[in-house]
């Protein structure tokens, strides 16, 4: 029998986002006996941009929950990363801007609002942001001297146009850009140029792009899903602004579906999102979420919810 083409989503989610990947990852790895890093396709967003790009640079899963946690890599995790050192806080890249990051584009969405995503329209009016996303992505140039044979996809959002740009599948740069663009959040990092067009998070299109895999003969689809919930009724003030998260991942889900390939989704319960918070960029959470998380993923294995992944993994 061939292997089963099994894709990989990783969502955004800003660093907790990017801890909480650590925890699914390195869980995944350990209970189904599936690497990750053999994926037939990778696409990322945002904080999911940064760990496709690990991913596909060959870096073990269970090194993903020892970086977070500041523990000693493998002899292989070390090799890739080196003496990276902490992550760095990002520099300011100017002066604080005062009009709309896409001045060009705001009559458009306001002549014509139902044509743009809220996130595009976010993103286009909001001032652009100072703060230069090259400091926690700068060391992927050192992992790549072109884009990974093994398809991997990252989105961004082009701010001339409003559209969805797919590197890796429609787009190209360096994967250190893609990576760049895909994790510059508006309104705060600044928007990362490539060929002339300045680009931000993918996020603001969709915060997992799942529909991107509908239709491409995939057998199975494993997300990762930091920013969602797996309460659909949930009463707490941080499910508040992850309902409409769930809901767009929703109908990405149903259109994966309805191609016929079968979706895995690992979304946070009340107990992990409590252990998340709702300040995605504090580096002080990326320890406990990533522990939280693999924790979170062994305990829904016990409950069969990856049964899916297990039968079609090697040990299936």
């Amino acid at each position: 029998m061939p292997a089963p083409r099994i894709g990989l989503v990783l969502g955004g989610g800003g660093l907790t986002g990017t801890a909480f990947h650590a925890g699914v990852l390195a869980a995944l790895d350990e209970l189904t006996g599936w690497d990750p890093r053999t994926a037939e396709l990778v696409v990322g967003t945002s904080a999911g941009a940064t760990s496709a790009a690990l991913l596909r640079a060959g870096f073990p899963p269970a090194d993903f929950v020892a970086r977070m946690t500041r523990s000693p890599l493998s002899a292989a995790g070390t090799d890739i990363l080196g003496d990276l050192g902490p992550l760095r806080q990002p520099a300011r890249a100017g002066r604080r801007a005062r009009r709309p990051a896409a001045p060009t584009l705001v009559p458009s969405i306001l002549r014509r609002p139902w044509r743009y995503r809220p996130g595009v329209a976010a993103a286009a009016l909001l001032p652009e942001g100072t703060l230069a996303v090259d400091a926690g992505v700068s060391w992927l140039g050192d992992l790549f001297g072109s884009w990974p044979v093994q398809p991997t996809w990252i989105t961004a959002v082009n701010l001339e146009d409003g559209a969805r740009v797919v590197f890796g599948r429609d787009a190209a740069t360096s994967v250190r850009d893609a990576v760049m663009a895909s994790c510059a959040i508006p309104g705060y990092f600044a928007p990362v140029v490539i060929d002339g067009q300045r680009h931000v998070d993918g996020g603001m299109w969709s915060i997992h792009n799942l529909d991107l895999v509908a239709g491409i003969g995939l057998d199975l689809v494993v997300v990762s899903a930091p920013m969602s919930s797996a309460d659909r009724r949930a009463l707490e003030r941080s499910t508040v602004a992850r309902a409409p998260v769930r809901l767009r991942l929703d109908r990405e889900i149903a259109r994966v579906h309805e191609s016929g390939t079968p979706v895995v989704v690992v979304q946070p319960d009340a107990a992990l999102r409590e252990v998340m918070g709702s300040a995605t960029m504090k580096l002080s959470r990326r320890a406990p979420v990533a522990l939280a998380t693999r924790a979170y993923v062994h305990r829904l294995a016990a409950t069969g919810q990856l049964d899916a992944l297990i039968s079609a993994g090697p040990h299936g």
